[in-house]
């Protein structure tokens, strides 16, 4: 009736009796949204050690085993890499996952009279978001007291100065030097993320500290074989008292006595040991009329050799041997020996023995080479081709124009009778005339095929390299075909260039600009692209130019043996490797622009460091 009378009389009442009915009908929607949210805030609240049976710091523990509870579920991350236990013991205890709680059992006998601390790092964390627990340590003595000595400092690499995280630091309690070969260590610890590490609960004696990256897991420095960095002396931790004021209330002042626990300021330098073991390393013919023999270390190996199967052939070799004596090439000149697929070759060399000595030793290779199949036609006839002539490939080395600094690189894909000397010509164009120019050839000491042309390059100018056919000779009788490249220098003004200030300067320093923007140069290690280098003596101004445009950083090898490269340490002799001073500034190279720079070698720097220089330092240079 209510709702008839509505349309009848009041059209516009009914209207609202409708919207008011719609409302009522969406509001639970609305407030179910409201009341009851989708996920939750997000668990920030890390897990939280409620027990321990027995508890922490007790004396006298004679126990299996340990409990540790927590007030959530808990799992471990990576607990085999970060668990450790100091003193350590030859078997490792277990860590079990029990829930709410975890078990430390152990494995081995515990000494007597001996406070051990159990460092689980950041292993522990919550069961849900993965919240770690923090860097937990567990405590106990076997003894009647708790040992509450330590010591800390920091672990960087040699070469660059980074810090080093997660390696193992040894504290080896005597005298001997050899002891850290054959022992485990009487306490152990590790590096954090950024490369800080602090021992504790020391008892109080002489220490040998010790970084190892123990690739093998057995507690021991292996030589040659690991990563290591030592302290030169004995170390033995200390308690030093200091007094501090400190004001009170009413402007009353107190005076404290602090202990500090120390030393935690040790550095650590980590390197690799150059390798002693003397050894043939690999052998390969990836070419069918060569053979390669690469040893471990450069030095005398006393190499020869000899055909196995064949009667003896006088002058069947030519021998290519690095300046070290490390890599040896021999090119088989003698077509009945190289067109063989398989050589069984006998060797005569010198290898590292049981007694660490260099002693000759004969070994017989087998050595193959299979041509590779060429691709299959199908089923189309192809017509009959004249086979190609093989020449004597030449390779020169350009890119683009030619730096008006450096020599050009011309490299033959086989050794060559004599010097090009004479035989390729360079050339410089003169109006619409190319005329001969003076240049000057060297051989690369490195690798006998490749040759270096010297010339005092012009600007702008336009040269080009020419040869007749047949007038290089390889010692296979193969001649190159006839040879024309012309190339053109880099204008003067397409350069920037370094003015270095050295200050701090004792002793023999070798300053090395390097690229840091990626750029690959044919100079260097693997991480530093070293692009060019100066011996410095003193300090002074010093100068690196015709640098191309790009991000170059400044380091200094301390040069203390006056040999004109870094050098690594060595434990056996207890020889630290040489220091590398950073520059924590990258320079940002323009054409045509100079930059001036202070190097202070006295102020330390570590390799991970980096402070853009925005200043406007840089101005055109007056030398140009």
């Amino acid at each position: 009736m209510l709702r008839k009378y509505m349309k009848k009389n009041n059209p516009l009442l009914s209207c609202g009796f409708f919207l008011l009915i719609l409302a009522v009908w969406l509001l639970p929607a609305g407030c179910a949204n409201k009341g009851y949210p989708e996920g939750g805030p997000k668990d920030e609240t890390p897990p939280r050690v409620v027990a321990e049976e027995p508890v922490s710091y007790a004396t006298g523990f004679n126990k299996k085993y340990i409990d540790i509870y927590f007030d959530e579920y808990v799992t471990l991350k990576e607990i085999t890499e970060k668990f450790i236990i100091s003193p350590p013991q030859i078997k490792k205890p277990k860590v079990n996952l029990r829930g709410k709680y975890i078990r430390v059992e152990f494995q081995d006998s515990l000494r007597t009279e001996t406070t051990y601390s159990l460092d689980f790092a950041d292993a522990i964390v919550d069961n849900n978001e993965g919240n770690p627990l923090g860097f937990y340590r567990y405590v106990f003595s076997t003894g009647t007291r708790i040992d509450t000595l330590e010591l800390g400092g920091s672990l960087v690499d040699a070469i660059s100065n980074e810090p080093m995280s997660g390696v193992p630091i040894f504290l080896y309690e005597g005298l001997a030097d050899t002891t850290p070969l054959k022992s485990i260590p009487n306490y152990v610890g590790r590096t954090d993320s950024v490369g800080r590490f602090r021992i504790t609960n020391l008892k109080e004696a002489d220490y040998r500290v010790m970084a190892v990256v123990d690739d093998n897991r057995d507690s021991k420095f292996t030589p040659g074989a690991e990563k290591v960095g030592f302290i030169d002396s004995l170390i033995r931790p200390e308690v030093l008292r200091t007094t501090v004021t400190d004001t009170l209330e009413g402007d009353s002042v107190a005076v404290i006595t602090k202990e500090i626990f120390g030393p935690n300021d040790l550095q650590i330098r980590l390197f690799q040991e150059d390798p002693t073991q003397l050894y043939l390393a690999n052998e390969e013919r990836k070419q069918r009329e060569l053979l390669t023999f690469t040893f471990s270390i450069p030095g005398r190996n006393d190499f020869s050799i000899r055909l196995a199967d064949s009667i003896p052939v006088a002058d069947w070799y030519f021998p290519e041997i690095s300046p070290g004596l490390d890599t040896i090439n021999i090119w088989i000149k003698d077509s009945t020996i190289y067109k063989r697929d398989t050589l069984y070759v006998l060797l005569d060399y010198l290898r590292t023995d049981s007694t660490g000595r260099h002693s000759p030793y004969a070994d017989t290779l087998r050595m193959t080479f299979s041509e590779k199949k060429p691709p299959r036609q199908g089923n189309r006839r192809k017509e009959e081709k004249k086979p190609a002539v093989d020449f004597t490939a030449i390779k020169i080395q350009l890119s683009g124009e030619q730096h008006i600094n450096r020599p050009l690189t011309v490299e033959f894909d086989r050794p060559v009778t004599g010097s090009p000397a004479g035989k390729i010509r360079l050339e410089e164009k003169s109006d619409t005339l190319y005329l001969p120019a003076e240049a000057e050839w060297v051989q690369d000491s490195s690798n006998l095929r490749r040759f270096f042309l010297k010339h005092k390059w012009q600007p702008e100018g336009d040269y080009r390299l020419v040869a007749d056919s047949a007038v290089i000779t390889d010692i296979y009788g193969r001649h190159n075909d006839k040879l024309e490249r012309k190339f053109k220098i880099r204008a003067e003004d397409s350069y920037g260039s370094i003015r270095v200030e050295m200050q701090g300067t004792e002793g023999e320093v070798v300053l090395q600009l390097y690229r840091s923007d990626g750029r690959k140069t044919t100079k260097g290690d693997k991480k530093f692209n070293v692009w060019a280098e100066k011996t410095v003596q003193k300090d002074g101004i010093y100068v690196f130019d015709y640098l191309d445009e790009g991000q170059y950083r400044l380091r200094a090898v301390l040069d203390r043996n006056g040999n004109g490269k870094w050098d690594t340490g060595l434990y056996g002799e207890l020889r630290q490797p040489e220091e590398i001073r950073y520059l924590p500034v990258e320079l940002r190279v323009r054409k045509n622009f100079e930059i001036e720079q202070t190097f202070d070698l006295n102020t330390p720097y570590r390799g991970g460091e980096l402070l853009r220089d925005d200043s406007e330092k840089d101005k055109p240079p007056g030398r140009r």
